[in-house]
C-alpha cells in the first residue's frame, strides 16, 4: 500500500491530483490511500509514522505564503520514531 498525502489549497487541483494518483495506482495494480489537506496545520495534525510507503505532494504556495510549506518539507521526524 502506498500512502499519499496531498497538500493543495485549490480544490479543483486537489481533486484532480487525487483522481490522477488513484488512476495511476489502479493502472499499476498498487493500492493507494490518498489523504488530502488544504492547509499545513491539518497536515501537521495528521502526520503519519515515518515509512517508506509514505509519499508527500506539497503545494509550495498556500494562500500566497510559501514559508510554512518549505519549513514543513524540511522538518525531520521526531527523534523517538524509526523507519
Amino acid at each position: 500500500m502506498l500512502n499519499v498525502f496531498i497538500l493543495e489549497d485549490n480544490p479543483i487541483q486537489l481533486h484532480q491530483m487525487k483522481n490522477n494518483i488513484e488512476k495511476i495506482g489502479a493502472n499499476l495494480d498498487i493500492k493507494v490511500n490518498c489523504k488530502i489537506f488544504i492547509n499545513t496545520d491539518d497536515l501537521k495534525k495528521n502526520l503519519p509514522q515515518p515509512s517508506h510507503s509514505n509519499v508527500f505532494i506539497l503545494d509550495l504556495e498556500i494562500n500566497k505564503n510559501n514559508t510554512n510549506q518549505i519549513a514543513l518539507s524540511c522538518t525531520p521526524p521526531p527523534q523517538n520514531l524509526t523507519l
